[in-house]
C-alpha cells in the first residue's frame, strides 16, 4: 500500500508545521521538506483529515502571503493537485494509474481541454509566486502523467511551475 494523504506547499521563513493555519493538522504531519527560496512540502498522512480544502488554502495564503498548493494522494497512484493565488483557485486531476503502473486511459479531447485550462491556471499561479512559466509543458505533463508515481508526478509538477529542489 503506498501514501495516502496530503501534500500542501507554501512559501516561508518558518517550517510550515509551525504557522498558526497548520495546527489543527500537527498530529498528522509526516514531513517537511524544504525547496529553494523557502518554498517547502510538508507531508499530511492518512489519519489526517482535511475538510476544507480550499479554507487552508486560502489560510495559508494569507498567513504567509504567497500562494499555496495542496496535492490530494490515494495510494500512490491517484492525485488531485489543488492552488490558491491573487488569481483565485484552481483544481487538476491528471488521468489516474492503473494498478499495473499505466494510465488507466487515454483522456478525451473535451478532457485535455480541461487539462490546458489547468495547466493555465497553474502557470498563472506560479506568476503569482514570481515564477514566471508557460502552460504547455504543465498541461503536457497533466495529460501524461498516468505513466508515473505521483511521487515522481508531484515533484516534475513543481519543477514546471519554477519550484526547484532546495539546494545541497
Amino acid at each position: 500500500m503506498g501514501f495516502w494523504g496530503y501534500l500542501v506547499v507554501g512559501r516561508d521563513d518558518r517550517p510550515l508545521p509551525e504557522l498558526y493555519t497548520m495546527r489543527p493538522y500537527h498530529s498528522g504531519i509526516a514531513g517537511n521538506r524544504a525547496r529553494a527560496d523557502n518554498w517547502q512540502v510538508c507531508s499530511l498522512g492518512s489519519g489526517v483529515a482535511v475538510p476544507d480544502p480550499v479554507r487552508l488554502l486560502v489560510d495559508l495564503s494569507a498567513e504567509t502571503r504567497a500562494p499555496a498548493l495542496m496535492a490530494s494522494v490515494v495510494n500512490d497512484d491517484c492525485v488531485s493537485v489543488e492552488g490558491f493565488s491573487s488569481d483565485g483557485y484552481w483544481q487538476a486531476c491528471p488521468p489516474r494509474r492503473g494498478r499495473d503502473g499505466a494510465a488507466a486511459g487515454r483522456w478525451e479531447l473535451r478532457e485535455e481541454a480541461c487539462a490546458r485550462e489547468a495547466a493555465a491556471r497553474a502557470a498563472g499561479w506560479a506568476v503569482a509566486a514570481g515564477r514566471p512559466v508557460t502552460a504547455e509543458p504543465i498541461t503536457a505533463l497533466l495529460i501524461t502523467c498516468g505513466d508515473r508515481r505521483v511521487d515522481g508526478f508531484f515533484e516534475e509538477f513543481l519543477v514546471r511551475l519554477g519550484l526547484g529542489p532546495c539546494p545541497n
